[in-house]
């Protein structure tokens, strides 16, 4: 046997490699293969094989050569700045209607960051996986609408210096070209007209907050933030109406022709004040929301000169709402009398300047401008007399009312019904409605017994949202808390514990 096994290895057949034999045969192809193989065919395919790039390179000069030439003479254009609110209004719609609806493969990655992480810098520290943001990564792209065929180009230079913003979403930001074929521009504006109605439609679900980018030298979208209802922000329902009554009696076009006609300053001006927390911030978002227009956000103790100032003013569009935050922080050193430890915020910015910025020879017409302070004893009579602030709004401490109108609006289980308590009287004869409106009543009866037992006058909205954040799966469970809550909370802040909260008996 060990004689046989010898004889078949020394053959070239092996019992442990059952594929030698094939290997063999393919030996055996390719010798014949190269034994009746032509050196020059050979040598001719070596030739074609290195001339293949440099034919390629010339097909390619040739091609931009003949695509300048065909987009100069039979292309029409418009191009887009980077920095033009346009820009981000036509990159949307190119987004939604034509990138993700044509199976884009190439994108760019990057970890996102959110915004309440941007502030937190402990957050940043923490190790925890984090959501990925995929951004459609092209040049240009073409694509037919209507009865044209379109094209858009977009610097990849400007996309990825857009890209080390943490706050950069992905759309706008860098310069556009659209183009058609033909030499008529109309169909350009009638696309743009098209985007630009797009945007209009989105301002019905989100409201555009736009603050300085970290080197201060332009506007860009700090976030987009669903509409708040104004009814979300609890204060004096008179003067909540009166406030709205009068934004809408100033964006009525009528308005605007009257004092042009009057030869009177288009301009209107809010200040509202009140405690931290009472939502003088959220009132000014939820009215951006409710008039469909931008919020240009402005922090005045961040704001370096006058001269910085001025030039954020002049980039704000016309119709728009500006808000400035903080505005006792321009003058803090008047009060050189008072202790420095009164002192929150400086600001470089001085009263004069700001001043200039809205009434002055250059300042522009047709905004809204809503100064909010915390401090209102602080301001300068020149920056709140008649024609800078035509209004002023008072957001103090939560009422029993506000706090019984908010716990219906936590707990109603159709977030679209009407939020306030309202006495009207329901005909029904369908279960379904019947059943809904028992749980109203319900909800109605619970919130009663709630809002007995908040003090009135003492507690921030933010507060009492706090204690809603801990309660939201029970409104039985937030009535029955709520009492102690409010212990907790008044000795805390060292109230004094004999302040009137009306007893349970008082309530039933």
């Amino acid at each position: 046997m060990a004689s046989s096994f010898s004889a078949d290895v020394l053959g070239g057949r092996s019992l442990f490699s059952p594929h030698i034999h094939d290997l063999g045969l393919v030996r055996d192809a390719l010798e014949r293969w190269a034994s009746g193989l032509d050196i020059t065919r050979l040598g001719s395919l070596a030739a074609c094989v290195s001339v293949a790039p440099v034919v390629w390179r010339f097909l390619r000069a040739a091609w931009h050569e003949s695509y300048s030439w065909i987009r100069q003479f039979f292309v029409a254009s418009v191009t887009v700045p980077g920095r033009d609110p346009l820009n981000r209004n036509v990159m949307s719609w190119v987004m939604t209607n034509i990138v993700q609806h044509r199976g884009i493969r190439s994108y760019t990655a990057r970890t996102q960051v959110h915004a309440a992480d941007m502030a937190d810098r402990a957050a940043l520290l923490k190790r925890k996986r984090r959501e990925v943001q995929y951004l459609p990564h092209f040049e240009t792209t073409f694509f037919r609408y209507g009865s044209c065929l379109y094209f858009v180009s977009r610097s990849l230079d400007s996309f990825h210096a857009s890209m080390n913003d943490p706050s950069y979403d992905g759309v706008g930001g860098e310069e556009l070209t659209l183009g058609c074929l033909g030499w008529s521009t109309e169909p350009l504006k009638k696309l743009i007209q098209t985007c630009q109605e797009y945007a209009d439609r989105q301002t019905e679900f989100f409201v555009i907050i736009y603050a300085r980018d970290r080197y201060g030298m332009s506007w860009q979208p700090k976030a987009r933030k669903p509409i708040r209802r104004v009814d979300t922000v609890h204060f004096d329902d008179d003067l909540k109406q009166a406030l709205l009554a009068d934004i809408r009696k100033y964006l009525d076009p009528s308005t605007k022709r009257l004092y042009q006609n009057r030869s009177m300053p288009y301009r209107r001006g809010y200040l509202f004040y009140g405690p931290p927390g009472t939502g003088k911030s959220s009132l000014s978002t939820a009215l951006a929301g409710e008039f469909g227009l931008d919020l240009y956000e402005v922090k005045i103790p961040c704001v370096a000169s006058d001269q910085d100032l001025e030039q954020m003013f002049l980039e704000i569009p016309p119709q728009c709402i500006v808000l400035l935050e903080d505005v006792d922080a321009i003058w803090t050193d008047r009060d050189s009398e008072k202790d420095e430890s009164q002192v929150v915020a400086r600001s470089s910015c001085t009263l004069s300047g700001l001043l200039n910025v809205l009434d002055g020879v250059g300042s522009a017409e047709g905004r809204i401008v809503i100064m909010t302070t915390n401090k209102p004893e602080r301001l300068d009579s020149a920056l709140v007399r008649p024609g800078r602030v035509d209004m002023r709004v008072m957001l103090g401490n939560i009422s029993q009312k506000s706090a019984q109108q908010m716990f219906v609006r936590m707990f109603t289980p159709d977030v679209t019904s009407t939020l306030l308590v309202t006495n009207d009287v329901y005909d029904s004869t369908d279960s379904d409605e019947e059943a809904s409106l028992l749980e109203f009543d319900t909800l109605q009866e619970l919130s009663l017994e709630f809002s007995s037992h908040i003090p009135e006058d003492t507690f921030t909205p933010s507060q009492l949202q706090g204690f809603f954040q801990l309660h939201l799966n029970s409104a039985t469970e937030a009535v029955a808390n709520i009492s102690s809550w409010v212990e907790r909370e008044l000795s805390r802040s060292g109230i004094d514990d004999d302040i009137s909260v009306v007893s349970e008996g008082k309530a039933s």
